[in-house]
């Protein structure tokens, strides 16, 4: 596959809850736009319910007609704040949810950098179901903390305020009443919440483990039909799923009892104040501002009470979202406090980008590899290439050839030494950094690396030979030309006309030899002026006759890039112009 050496990011967050306020201060701006809309919303619907209330008033007290100049009047003030509310909480929702999809764009942006930034190594210690689900369930889960409860907790405190100083200014009782009541809504609210982001984080992790035993599961199908396996294994299956079903309705307990809590404590304030309103009505309360109730003030406070309650309603709904979001985060934020590499495992020389004309030297240095927190395998390697020249590592099984192979395609960081890759005519301007003792730094670069076992994506065969090749080369290579390609390498049977080149492939590649396969990813190479080109095994599982014609277009790809090869056969060697045998260090 194609490497490409990027420059390491800035310092990844420490935390969840950081992570979180730092994807928030950087979407500030939506947010507030939000929060604004909410509370413009807020306002129509307080005067939307006192043109309600004086309506009623006038029909059922005053005995005003119905289409009285005065009572459309207010009916067409009424459709209006009505229409405007309903723009107005419409804005509140696009502002948030696009805060909330420019962070998660901004989230999985950090992932894939550091992805990049990471060694092959270091990606493989987890299954690829674990990064599956950061990318996709972990970064979906913050969607909730900003298109709800970041707005919602700023309109819980400003809604209910504007709401009560309306009431106030008909009945300073009343807002005492809601003002006593709010407190008790959050204090609950707050020790179920504990309760809940627990459940979530346990809830994260299991999830994280379920899917990557499904995939390890569904990865080894035919092993286990093969070995009558598959009833214990599906057994085993239904009682993980059983244990997780188990957790998610745990969670959804605590979401229920906070609801139940919530319901409970607003109910009972909503009939202390009809109660009070009722009985000031009919004259049996005259203390205090109840005497001065009438039918328009009473059902103003008592249609505004349940709306005084609402923004903590939505609040609480919310919160679960802010504890599965604080969840995904910390797990995110784990991710992003992985070791990196502390050095690329190559350097580029320059800025100027690679051409694939020009002649290149690639500089070894006293280079030791291992794996991270490993034992050194090799060390003390040094060597020069240029373009034109191959060099074979050869060694017994275990040496560390693979591992030499990935650490110079920057997969892998260097225990020691130093990996330069520049152009040969720069020598000058590398031998003046040398001498003031700085560095070249780390620039975009691109190598191809191909494992011994090759990389295939499920689409066209068309597809796997052009997936690594810019829109420009794309547009340059025609079908003639990729057939000529395969045929070079003994595939026409595999690919006889235009048509073949659309062929399906899985990713297995199933109804393909892994010869083919092998020739097939070989192909990438043959298409991509690249400068550095990594094989690990290039001949193995071919015939005689297929490995002639891999042999010939390795000659062929030798005259064009700096070839580095790990093979035991003769006829590999035959290509080296640098042979590397591994041997067994004295102090192993």
């Amino acid at each position: 596959m194609a490497v490409k050496k990027t420059q390491p990011g800035k310092p990844a967050l420490t935390a969840g809850p950081a992570l979180l306020q730092n994807l928030v201060r950087q979407q500030r701006q939506p947010l507030q736009l939000s929060v604004v809309y909410g509370v413009l919303a807020t306002l129509t619907l307080v005067l939307s319910w006192g043109l309600i209330a004086l309506l009623v008033q006038w029909l059922l007290l005053d005995q005003r007609p119905l289409f009285s100049t005065s009572s459309i009047a207010v009916l067409s003030a009424l459709a209006l704040l009505l229409l405007l509310r309903a723009l107005l909480q419409q804005q509140q929702e696009l502002q948030a949810a696009k805060a909330s999809v420019a962070a998660r764009l901004q989230l999985r942006q950090q992932l894939l950098q550091q992805w990049q930034q990471q060694g092959a190594w270091s990606l493989q210690q987890n299954s690829p179901a674990v990064h599956a689900t950061k990318w996709l369930e972990d970064v979906d889960a913050i969607d909730g903390y900003f298109a709800r409860y970041w707005p919602q907790r700023q309109l819980m405190v400003l809604s209910p305020l504007i709401i009560l100083l309306a009431i106030a200014y008909h009945d300073w009782l009343v807002a005492l009443l809601l003002l006593i009541a709010a407190p008790l809504i959050p204090f609950f609210m707050a020790l179920i919440g504990m309760g809940a982001e627990q459940l979530n984080q346990r809830h994260l992790l299991q999830r994280q483990r379920l899917a990557g035993h499904f995939l390890d599961r569904l990865r080894q199908i035919p092993l286990l039909n093969r070995m009558g396996a598959s009833d214990r294994v599906q057994l085993e299956l239904a009682g993980r799923s059983e244990q997780y079903r188990h957790l998610v309705m745990g969670t959804l307990k605590v979401a229920f009892l906070s609801s139940a809590v919530l319901e409970f404590f607003s109910s009972v304030a909503i009939a202390a104040l009809a109660m009070y309103i009722g009985f000031g009505l009919f004259g049996a309360i005259s203390w205090g501002p109840a005497a001065a109730l009438t039918l328009a003030s009473g059902l103003f406070m008592l249609a505004l009470a349940p709306e005084f309650f609402q923004p903590l309603r939505q609040f609480a709904q919310s919160y679960h979202d802010k504890a599965a979001a604080l969840a995904a985060a910390n797990a995110l934020a784990s991710a992003f406090n992985q070791q990196l590499m502390a050095e690329p495992a190559f350097v580029v020389a320059q800025d100027a980008p690679l051409s694939s004309s020009a002649t290149y030297r690639l500089t070894v240095n006293h280079l030791a590899i291992a794996y991270p927190d490993k034992p050194i395998l090799q060390r003390e390697l040094s060597f020069q290439l240029q373009t034109g020249q191959c060099l074979v590592i050869s060694g017994r099984s275990g040496i560390g050839k693979s591992t030499l192979l990935q650490t110079l395609a920057g997969l892998l960081p260097p225990a020691a030494g130093q990996i330069q890759l520049a152009r040969a005519d720069d020598d000058a301007g590398a031998a003046a950094g040398a001498a003031t003792g700085t560095k070249p730094g780390p620039t975009t670069a691109a190598c191809f690396y191909q494992p011994q076992r090759p990389w295939i994506i499920h689409g066209s065969i068309r597809d796997n030979l052009l997936l690594l090749c810019t829109d420009e080369i794309k547009q340059q290579l025609t079908s003639a030309q990729l057939l000529a390609v395969l045929a070079t390498l003994g595939l026409t049977s595999l690919c006889p006309d235009t048509a073949a080149l659309d062929k399906p492939l899985s990713e297995r590649g199933e109804g393909v030899s892994g010869g083919q396969l092998q020739r097939l990813a070989l192909a990438r190479v043959l298409l991509l002026p690249l400068p550095y080109v990594l094989l690990d095994e290039p001949t193995s599982s071919l015939d005689a006759s297929s490995r002639q014609l891999v042999l010939q277009a390795l000659a062929q790809l030798k005259t064009q890039c700096i070839l580095v090869l790990v093979s035991h056969e003769p006829a590999v060697q035959a290509l080296a112009d640098v042979h590397l045998v591994l041997q067994e260090r004295a102090d192993a």
